[in-house]
């Protein structure tokens, strides 16, 4: 087989239209992990305030299990993004965990006194 079939493109990288170049240095790439960085301390801080502003630091620990899931969506911004749109989706992401954070103790508050409410309700006392 000769050399000659070869496509001429072999070796070249290929860059799509719709994808921008990450790769070459500029004033967006300095700090890679300052965005994923930035968002574990707001979520740690933010969930730390909320916890501690709320009357649920006496409930058992199992309360405490769906702050793992706002430090799940956090984690996932550790992620290298590859285009623009896997960036804005990682600032997206983040920012939804830290509120998660921020304000899952008074969602579990709001949820529990529901539930305690529907109880007394359907108890008839």
């Amino acid at each position: 087989m000769s050399t000659y079939a070869l496509p001429a493109a072999v070796g070249r990288v290929v860059r799509w239209g719709h994808e921008h170049d990450l790769d070459r240095p500029g004033p967006r790439r300095r700090h890679p992990a300052l965005v994923p960085a930035l968002f574990t301390a707001l979520a740690l801080t933010a969930g730390g305030f909320g916890y501690a502003s709320s009357t649920l630091p006496g409930a058992p620990l199992w309360l405490l299990l769906p702050y793992l899931l706002a430090l799940g969506l956090v984690a996932a911004t550790w992620r290298r993004p590859r285009t623009s749109d896997q960036r804005a989706a990682r600032i997206a992401t983040g920012a939804a965990g830290c509120a998660l954070a921020l304000f899952y103790a008074r969602i579990a508050e709001a949820l529990l006194f529901c539930a305690g409410i529907v109880a007394w309700l359907i108890q008839g006392d």
